[in-house]
């Protein structure tokens, strides 16, 4: 076995939690989903979080020097769009009637594995900066690593981290569903999408900013 594996491997892994740890808004839909839906959809949710982590960093370890100037060449539009669809989204959990109030184990307030999984890797896609932070980091690590080597070895590192992180989170969702009731689902699920909201309108701010700043 390559003398690189192992370190390969914790270089992916610490990659993937710097990615991961942060608590944003699909780490608070995610606990979200848990909450509401029981470990199973927690769990589903997380899967579909960490593949598409890995793909991106599969997309940087392959495409980095190319896709990474593509992504900062359209400005403020990749910024623009996930802000808003972060707002759009929590602003219809917001609205939705008895979205908050949906009893544990109640089947028919429940999306379907299927849609909870279609769901959190578009709501993880959307977002560039994942793509633009495996492109620098794989371009700053050091070639006796042997990423080119064994590129694979480098993003099972990052899934695995992922993927744990995410766990961990719909773990503590599915504990404090049992716990928790019906109020204080709701005032939970409230304060969840209105801080979704929040954060896709810093998003916003943030990407409209930058470009201003870089004009």
């Amino acid at each position: 076995m390559d003398v690189t594996v192992g370190p390969l491997f914790l270089g992916g892994v610490l990659a993937g939690w710097a990615v991961a740890l942060p608590l944003g808004a699909i780490g608070l839909l995610l606990v979200r989903a848990a909450l509401t839906g029981g470990f199973r959809a927690g769990a589903v949710a997380a899967l579909a979080v960490a593949l598409v982590d890995g793909l991106y960093c599969l997309a940087a370890v392959a495409l980095g020097a190319v896709v990474a100037p593509l992504v900062t060449s359209w400005g403020a539009l990749p910024g623009v769009a996930a802000g808003l669809v972060l707002i759009g989204l929590g602003g219809f959990e917001l609205m939705r009637p008895g979205a908050a109030g949906v009893r544990p184990g109640d089947p028919a307030g429940q999306p379907s594995p299927g849609r909870i999984f279609v769901t959190f890797v578009g709501l993880t896609a959307i977002n560039p900066a994942t793509l633009l932070y495996f492109a620098a980091l794989t371009a700053a690590l050091p070639r006796s690593l042997g990423l080119d080597r064994a590129p694979a070895v480098f993003i099972a590192g990052v899934v695995a981290a992922s993927l744990t992180w995410q766990l961990i989170l719909a773990a503590l969702g599915a504990v404090g569903r049992g716990r928790i009731g019906a109020r204080g689902r709701a005032v939970l699920s409230g304060c969840g999408s209105g801080l979704v909201v929040a954060l896709g309108v810093a998003a916003v701010v943030a990407a409209l900013a930058a470009a201003a700043a870089s004009a």
